[in-house]
């Protein structure tokens, strides 16, 4: 622990958050004043989903701060961008970068019902490791078959059952979207087109979709096995895991959890800095987690961040 007079008083004060080591962070901010009753549901799904996730392959949620007017997430930094922008900027992935990608996104096979799965959400690290983000639709479930009933998501990615309004089992709705997933990585287009919402359900309830047939036959059979109408007819993620396609997988780094930063003296930031220079969804470069906070926690919004440890 740091002995110097003024810092410790800087601490008292609250004009310090902390010490850490210094590397780059992504810094989600939010205006409470803007959260409705909605919003306010989501985000405490949201906090206390990641807190749950401990996971090389999930965006790993470091620290939740809060100011009168302002919530901070402070989140592990994938400066590789998305996986949507690469195959839009660059067309498909090559088959190896399919199997490495898509491999490293079933691997976070949890209780946590994501209900967003989509390409804008999968992040790449600078050394290319895949990253789940954005747990704004997430639910825990204790029981895999419980069933759900509010439709979340992108259209594209959406399961058959959620365009008939029907109750759903979260795991086989996220099965579905990473069947999508695989399509657009493979072929770079998504499986389902339409100029229309109308016309989009009619494509996915009906499960009209086409591979080319230069697609491996590998992958042409997962795509099918996933992309099916009936949710009990999909492969589980540990067939998944095991088809012919994916077992010959070779990652070229080491998976590893996120490590905590260990308390530091060297680095600091002041909390009034951070408020002027951040802004939603920018990126600083002088805040690690887990940080040591003298303010408040987040009382009602954070509820459950303390209770899924």
């Amino acid at each position: 622990m740091c002995k110097d007079e003024k810092t410790i008083k800087d601490l008292i004060i609250g004009r310090r958050v902390g010490f850490y080591k210094v590397h780059k962070v992504a810094l989600k901010v939010l205006d409470k004043t803007r959260l409705d009753s909605q919003a306010q549901r989501l985000l405490s799904k949201e906090i206390s989903s990641m807190e749950c996730l401990q996971h090389p392959n999930v965006v790993c949620l470091y620290e939740v701060m809060e100011k009168p007017s302002r919530l901070y997430l402070v989140l592990e930094y994938a400066g590789g961008g998305d996986l949507h922008n690469r195959l839009s900027t660059q067309g498909k992935l090559s088959e190896n970068a399919c199997k490495i990608t898509f491999a490293q996104i079933l691997s976070h096979n949890i209780n946590v019902i994501h209900r967003d799965l989509k390409a804008e959400n999968v992040l790449f690290t600078s050394s290319g490791c895949i990253k789940v983000a954005d747990f704004g639709f997430s639910t825990q479930v204790s029981n895999r078959n419980d069933a759900l009933d509010t439709f979340c998501g992108s259209p594209p990615y959406a399961a058959p059952e959620l365009f008939r309004d029907e109750c759903y089992l979260g795991a086989s709705v996220d099965v579905w979207a990473m069947g999508v997933l695989l399509f657009f990585m493979v072929t770079g287009t998504m499986p389902f087109r339409a100029e229309t919402m109308g016309k989009l359900r009619r494509c996915v309830i009906e499960c009209e979709y086409t591979l080319p047939p230069w697609v491996p036959g590998p992958c042409q059979r997962l795509i099918r096995g996933i992309l099916k109408e009936a949710p009990a007819d999909r492969y589980a993620v540990d067939q998944m895991l095991g088809c012919d396609w994916l077992l010959p997988v070779q990652f070229p780094w080491t998976l590893v959890p996120p490590e905590p930063a260990s308390p530091l003296q060297a680095g600091s930031g002041r909390w009034c800095g951070v408020a002027a220079e951040t802004s939603a969804g920018r990126t600083i470069g002088a805040l690690c987690g887990p940080l040591e906070l003298t303010g408040p926690k987040l009382p009602l919004l954070c509820a459950a961040l303390y209770t899924c440890r």
